[in-house]
C-alpha cells in the first residue's frame, strides 16, 4: 500500500499481480512455512503443514498451502528448504509435501496422494545434525538430514536430492543462490547451537537458540527487497548479534520485512524473569531492539503466529507486537496508518480468519500482494478506505483506492 496526500486525502494501491518474485508467509498458526520465489529459484524455510485439518473443506481456521508450494515449484523441485531448528512447529509435515529418501526413488506422481516434490538441497544447523532429542513430527526430516549428511564426502553427495549445507558462523556467512538472490547469516555460532543435554528424565533443552538467522536479499531491476528470518532466536541471540555485527555493519541487517521471531515472543526481544504474561516481569533489551531495528522505508513486521490475543498464553505477545510497532513508527508516535504495517497471519482486528501475508518483490522494492489475486475490493479493502476516509473528510478531500491486477485495474473512490 502506497500513501500520499494531494490532491487526495490518501491514495492506496494495492497491487494484485503474481510477480516472478514474491515472498509467502503461510498461515500455519503457531509455526512457520515461509516461501520465497526469485528469478526461477524456490527456496523454503521451515514448514508446519497440519495435512488431517488443512485438506478438511470444513476447517476455515487451517489453510491447505500445500497446493501453493507445489505450484511454486516448477518440475516439482524446490532449490532449497531452510530448517532454522528441528522443532515440530518447523518441522511437521515435511514428509507430507516433500520426498524423503535417495532421489533416485523419487517418483513424481506416486500411486497415492499428490506428486512429492524433491529437495534438491538442505541447509540446516549442526545441532539438527545430531539433535539430543526426536519428536514424531521432526523425524522424517531429520533422518533426512542425517541420511544426506552420511554422503557427504563422496561423489552422491553433489547430486541435487543429496545436498546439504550445514551453516554455522564459522564457515561462510554470506553467498547467493543465483544471481539476484543472496543470503547473509547472522547465527548461530558454536556456543549458541553447542546447547547441553538435559539429564535423562528431565524436560529436554529448548533448541530455539541454535536457530538459523538469515538476512534475504531479493534483487530486481537493481533494487534490493530485504527481507530478515530468525527462526526462534531467542533475546541473547539477537544481544550477540547487535555486539559482533550489527555495531560494524548495521546493513547486514536491514530490513524491508521482518518475520518476527519464534511468532512474536517476547523472549527475542527482552527478558522475561517468569511466566507472567504482565511487562512488569519484562526487561525490554535495547540491544536487541537496535539489531532488529534496522528498517528500510516503510517496511513490515509479520507475525506468523494465531491472533494475537493478550487474554490468552503467548506467543504471539501483544508487548512484543507493541515494540515491533515501536520500530515500525521508528521512534515516531505510532499513529493510526502504522499497526496496518504489523500483519498477524492468524487473523487480526479485522478478520478473524488466518490469511497468507503476500508481497511481490518488485523493482520498486516490496508491494502487499492483493489477498484475493484480482481486482475486486475485498473487506480488507474496504476497512482500509473506511479508516482513511475518517481522516480526509475531516481534511475536505477524497479518498481514493487503487487495485491492480493483471488485465485488470480498478479505481474506488470516496468522496466527501
Amino acid at each position: 500500500m502506497l500513501g500520499h496526500s494531494n490532491p487526495f486525502g490518501h491514495i492506496m494501491e494495492f497491487d494484485a499481480v503474481r510477480r516472478d518474485c514474491k515472498l509467502t508467509v503461510f498461515a500455519a498458526g503457531n509455526g512457520d512455512a515461509i516461501l520465497i520465489e526469485a528469478h526461477d529459484q524456490t527456496v523454503m524455510t521451515d514448514i508446519h503443514y497440519r495435512r488431517d485439518q488443512a485438506e478438511d473443506d470444513e476447517n476455515d481456521w487451517v489453510p491447505d498451502f500445500a497446493p501453493d508450494i507445489r505450484a511454486a515449484c516448477p518440475d516439482d523441485r524446490l532449490q532449497v528448504f531452510v530448517l532454522t531448528h528441528p522443532d515440530k512447529d518447523h518441522t511437521h509435515g515435511f514428509e507430507e509435501i516433500f520426498h524423503v529418501g535417495t532421489p533416485d526413488t523419487w517418483t513424481r506422481y506416486p500411486r497415492e496422494d499428490g506428486p512429492k516434490i524433491l529437495v534438491e538441497e538442505i541447509w540446516c544447523g549442526p545441532y539438527a545434525v545430531k539433535p539430543h532429542y526426536v519428536t514424531e513430527h521432526a523425524k522424517p526430516l531429520l533422518d533426512e538430514i542425517k541420511r544426506r549428511y552420511l554422503l557427504q564426502g563422496s561423489a552422491a553427495a553433489s547430486i541435487p536430492g543429496n545436498k546439504l549445507r550445514v551453516m554455522d558462523m564459522d564457515g561462510e556467512t554470506s553467498g547467493s543462490v543465483v544471481p539476484g538472490l543472496n543470503w547473509r547469516l547472522l547465527a548461530p555460532t558454536k556456543d549458541e547451537w553447542n546447547i547441553p543435554k538435559a539429564p535423562e528424565g528431565e524436560t529436554p533443552t529448548s533448541s530455539n537458540p541454535t536457530s538459523l538467522v538469515i538476512r534475504w536479499t531479493v534483487t530486481v531491476d537493481g533494487v534490493d527487497s530485504l527481507i530478515l528470518l530468525g527462526g526462534d532466536s531467542i533475546v541473547d541471540i539477537w544481544e550477540r548479534i547487535e555486539r559482533d555485527i550489527h555495531a560494524e555493519a548495521p546493513g547486514d541487517l536491514a530490513w524491508h520485512i521482518l518475520v518476527a521471531a519464534h511468532h512474536c515472543s517476547r523472549r527475542s526481544l527482552g527478558h522475561v524473569d517468569n511466566g507472567s504474561n504482565t511487562d512488569i516481569d519484562f526487561e525490554e533489551s535495547e540491544s536487541a531492539m537496535r539489531a532488529l531495528g534496522e528498517m528500510r522505508g516503510n517496511g513490515y513486521v509479520v507475525s506468523s503466529s494465531k491472533r494475537l490475543n493478550h487474554l490468552k498464553p503467548s506467543p504471539p505477545s501483544l508487548h512484543a507486537k507493541n515494540r515491533y510497532l515501536k520500530i515500525l513508527a521508528k521512534g515516531g508516535a505510532v499513529d493510526d496508518v502504522v499497526p496496518k504495517r504489523f500483519i498477524c497471519t492468524g487473523g487480526d482486528v479485522n478478520s478473524d480468519k488466518p490469511a497468507h501475508a503476500i508481497f511481490n518483490l518488485t523493482g520498486s522494492g516490496p508491494t502487499r500482494g492483493h489477498p484475493d489475486g484480482n481486482a475486486d475490493m475485498s473487506p480488507r479493502d474496504r476497512k482500509t478506505i473506511d479508516d482513511c476516509r475518517v481522516d480526509d473528510v475531516l481534511r475536505g478531500v477524497p479518498t481514493l483506492l487503487m487495485v491492480v491486477a493483471e488485465g485488470d485495474i480498478r479505481v474506488h473512490l470516496q468522496t466527501l
